[in-house]
């Protein structure tokens, strides 16, 4: 073989990696963005015998989400709590989860993501759309339900901690911030789930796939990440993470709580929890832990007192 045809060879192979690398790279991209959607939500009110309003309301870019207003056992207070659940999810996991709070005095407003659960939706982009749709949540409850919106705190898990984290930096007129599992960074996340679930090397797959993801979305969901917004959250907040977390690992979970400036700021680590796993593993511990740090920051705001009206005497003209 000559050295032009053994150097076409090479050419050949290496157009043929490439070609292979694309292909790889683009085919992932609908596995990020369209999330497998269950059939039907697995949990719902009735099995914890509550009290419910199913609700429907529609994002700024015209996506209807679909969600439940659930008033605190009793009867409705001016406490509520907004769930945010993970990427591959929908509300009906986060009720499984976090029902118990309806027993101790709280709101729980639960919605599903643009195409998540009952919603409508296409595209799923693991936190920047679905910016929109916690803004579309908040603005549906401020509207339809101003006495229970006195004070509302945010509750997310996994990507709907991400969303928690931009939201909580958005709106710093809310009481309170509890994130669980949240990654720092978008592309950090893809890449952990791409070796984690796919063996997928970062580089140059994964870096093509996200090249391809942002032509999708023309944009960078990237700037959404909480990294970029965690420094601007002062309210109280509360970081959960599972020590064997393998798409939000450990240290990244450290980094991010570091990053929050809030003067009244906790984490706690779940031992042997995994990704999203940490109230099936926390039990009885993560139920007592969740509530006394709702009971504590979310509290409907003290009622104004009426200035005191002093009476002025003047005496009569001689």
């Amino acid at each position: 073989m000559s050295k032009t045809e053994l150097f076409n060879w090479l050419l050949f192979a290496l157009g043929a990696v490439a070609a292979l690398a694309v292909y790889l790279s683009y085919s992932k991209v609908s596995d990020i963005i369209h999330p497998a959607r269950k059939a039907a939500l697995a949990y719902n009110p009735e099995q914890y015998k509550l009290i419910h309003e199913t609700v429907e309301f529609v994002t700024a870019d015209g996506v209807r989400l679909k969600g439940w207003f659930i008033p605190a056992v009793g009867g409705a207070t001016g406490e509520t709590i907004i769930f945010c659940h993970g990427w591959g999810s929908n509300r009906g996991d986060s009720l499984r989860d976090t029902h118990f709070l309806a027993e101790q005095g709280f709101n729980l407003f639960y919605f599903d993501f643009r195409a998540s659960g009952e919603s409508k939706g296409t595209m799923s982009s693991v936190g920047y759309l679905e910016t929109r749709d916690f803004d579309a949540a908040y603005d549906f409850l401020k509207t339809n339900r101003p006495r229970e919106a006195e004070s509302v705190a945010v509750f997310g898990t996994s990507m709907g901690g991400s969303v928690a984290i931009y939201a909580a930096a958005k709106y710093p007129e809310l009481s309170c911030l509890l994130a669980e599992s949240t990654f720092p960074s978008y592309k950090g996340v893809v890449a952990n789930w791409s070796w984690g679930r796919l063996k997928m090397p970062y580089f140059p797959l994964v870096a093509m796939t996200l090249f391809f993801v942002r032509r999708k979305f023309n944009a960078d969901p990237e700037p959404y990440s909480p990294l970029y917004s965690v420094g601007k959250v002062r309210m109280p907040a509360m970081f959960i993470n599972g020590d064997h977390d393998d798409l939000v690992p450990l240290a990244d979970a450290e980094k991010l709580f570091g990053m929050c400036p809030s003067e009244k700021k906790q984490m706690w680590v779940i031992a042997g929890a995994s990704h999203a796993k940490c109230a099936e593993v926390g039990g009885e511990v993560y139920r007592n832990k969740v509530t006394a740090f709702f009971k504590e920051y979310l509290r409907e705001p003290e009622p104004e007192k009426m200035p005191e009206i002093k009476k002025v005497l003047h005496s009569p003209s001689a």
